[in-house]
């Protein structure tokens, strides 16, 4: 929240996080407490403002909900990394990142708690309009850390109230009753809570992010009715829309847009992002952390509407020629001008023989081409472009760009899923697709001359379509591992070898295409010839591996070793 004043740990609570009483009570009695907290208006706006503080929790300099996409089919994170690990299948229940999100998550339910449980002492001298947002802000807090909390890790103990060091030791409580839970609080929250905000308030939850975050979870949960009902009611409000660049969206141009519905605002004396830095390219002094997939690259759509199989616009020589625009906006591929340090612009290119590339300013000259000669340089060939802004390159690892969490895209393509789900397909389905594929080409929705256009009201062909609109719109946003879990596509897409780029020139222009299933996912069966040549390619993961048991995250060790309630059990196959 960059207008919102964060105060990380100005509120502290006795919280369940699965360490010891030690921990519990380990903070000073020096420091704010409820006993003497919480009885003016100017605490509780703190309070709730240091509720959102977990929200940016970082892993390896990126947020987390960013990093959880190097862990799905979209991304690889090229360092040793957790989200490596947890890509090839080989965490385990000590697995960092699998404990802090948790921990962070609880973190963040018993500052809400505190908040909520004494906030009541400040009634009298709070004016009742900011009583009410301060108590819909901490409900929609409390369950969007427990809608996270239940998406990895299925049952989880629900912790409804301030708990003393003798009450924390808890059962898990079942993932239906934690939803309900969720749906509750979202309601209390959208009842509460202001459509939109001005001035230094600017970037609080509002009426419909309570909407659009209990349309999201009914979605994972097939509640399709439910989900169906909260998007549109989002949609009706009429408050939200499509920015018109898609690329510009994920720039400072686009930030706290109609079409951010929630997002972390950084603010350089509060918090930053190493996003730029760690996506970007070698030439850009870069890191080429968080690395597209081959498989996101081919999964973008041909201008005729049709997947690379299919369609004779696909040409194998130049990949994002006749392809959705969204391609080139999320992707930085060969022939794209790009920015670097000090000011230059130079053009991109992977090609294993281009050792130079041109600089264009600000002068013409050929300089060496980090892309290909330094070993750590992308292995697959693309680099994300999303959240990456010239504006950063000068102090790259002390961003302040806003990362939305929720944004009216995926609202709509919510309502459309749940629709197709629940067979009630009419024309608000076709247009709620629409308005996010034309708003890739930069067009309105009714020029369907000047956009391949969604006609059909076949369920089987909708539901294949909005699954590959879900996987490309909101392509390294964090919302993928949960879209391959709920469909039960894991298995499919996660397994086997995670191919790199070609770097043989003699195949490099001629690979051959993969074949598409009906989730959009690409087979690499074809690339299995090529393999006994040593020196083909760059090969990513060899190979990932995703069992049954991965489509939950283990309980952190921590918690299993401390919490010995009979009822407080690891998930199987940990």
């Amino acid at each position: 929240m960059k207008k919102v004043n964060i105060i990380i740990g100005l509120v502290y609570a006795v919280l369940l996080v699965g360490c010891n009483k030690d921990y519990l009570n380990r903070y000073p009695e020096d420091q704010p407490n409820s006993a003497t907290y919480f009885t003016t208006a100017e605490q509780l706006n703190l309070a709730v403002s240091g509720a959102y503080a977990n929200l940016s929790y970082q892993q390896d300099g990126f947020p987390y909900q960013m990093q959880l996409e190097g862990t799905s089919d979209l991304i690889w994170q090229r360092p040793t990394t957790d989200a490596q690990t947890i890509g090839l299948g080989q965490h385990t229940s000590n697995t960092t990142m699998i404990r802090t999100i948790w921990t962070q998550s609880y973190i963040g339910i018993g500052r809400c708690n505190m908040l909520l449980d004494n906030m009541s002492k400040a009634k009298a001298v709070t004016p009742a309009a900011q009583y009410s947002r301060i108590e819909g802000e901490a409900k929609f807090l409390r369950a969007y850390y427990y809608a996270n909390l239940i998406s990895l890790y299925g049952d989880v103990p629900l912790v409804v109230k301030s708990i003393t060091p003798e009450e924390s030791f808890l059962p898990r409580t079942s993932k239906v009753e934690v939803l309900n839970f969720i749906f509750t609080d979202l309601d209390s929250a959208a009842a509460k809570l202001p459509l939109s905000y001005t001035g230094t308030d600017i970037g609080r939850a509002t009426k419909t992010s309570a909407l659009a975050l209990k349309a999201r979870i009914a979605l994972y949960n097939s509640k399709w009715d439910i989900a169906a009902a909260a998007s549109k009611s989002v949609m009706d409000l009429g408050y939200h829309s499509l920015y018109p660049s898609y690329r510009n969206l994920f720039m400072y141009a686009g930030e706290n847009s109609r079409e951010s519905i929630f997002a972390f605002d950084y603010k350089l004396t509060i918090r930053t992002t190493a996003t730029p830095q760690n996506n970007q390219a070698r030439n850009s002094s870069g890191f080429s952390g968080l690395v597209p997939t081959r498989a996101l690259a081919d999964s973008y759509e041909c201008t005729d509407g049709q997947t690379i199989d299919k369609s004779p616009l696909y040409s194998t020589a130049d990949p994002f020629k006749n392809r959705d625009p969204r391609m080139r906006q999320t992707l930085l591929g060969d022939g794209d001008t790009w920015f670097g340090a000090g000011g230059i612009t130079f053009n991109m290119t992977y090609h294993p023989d281009s050792t130079t590339c041109t600089r264009y300013s600000p002068t013409i000259a050929k300089i060496p081409n980090l892309e290909v000669t330094n070993a750590f340089s992308s292995y697959s060939g693309y680099i994300m472009k999303k959240y990456l802004d010239p504006l950063d390159i000068a102090v790259p690892n002390q961003s302040e760009l806003a990362f939305m969490l929720i944004r009216y895209a995926e609202v709509l393509l919510t309502y459309a899923e749940a629709k197709i789900e629940l067979n009630q397909i009419d024309a608000s389905v076709l247009t709620a697709i629409n308005l996010v594929r034309a708003r890739g080409y930069g067009v309105a929705a009714t020029q369907t001359t000047l956009y391949p256009s969604i006609n059909t009201t076949n369920q089987t062909e909708l539901r294949s379509i909005v699954r590959r609109e879900r996987k490309i719109e909101l392509a390294g946003e964090g919302l993928r591992l949960f879209d391959i879990r709920r469909w039960n596509i894991a298995e499919k897409v996660m397994n086997g070898i995670l191919f790199g780029k070609a770097m043989n020139k003699a195949i490099y222009y001629t690979l051959p295409k993969p074949t598409l299933d009906a989730n959009s996912s690409p087979d690499y069966a074809s690339f299995n010839s090529l393999l006994p040549v040593s020196g083909n390619f760059k090969i990513m993961d060899n190979p990932r591996v995703f069992k049954p048991h991965n489509y939950l995250w283990p309980i952190p060790q921590a918690e299993i070793d401390v919490n010995k309630n009979p009822g407080f059990v690891q998930n199987p196959g940990y």
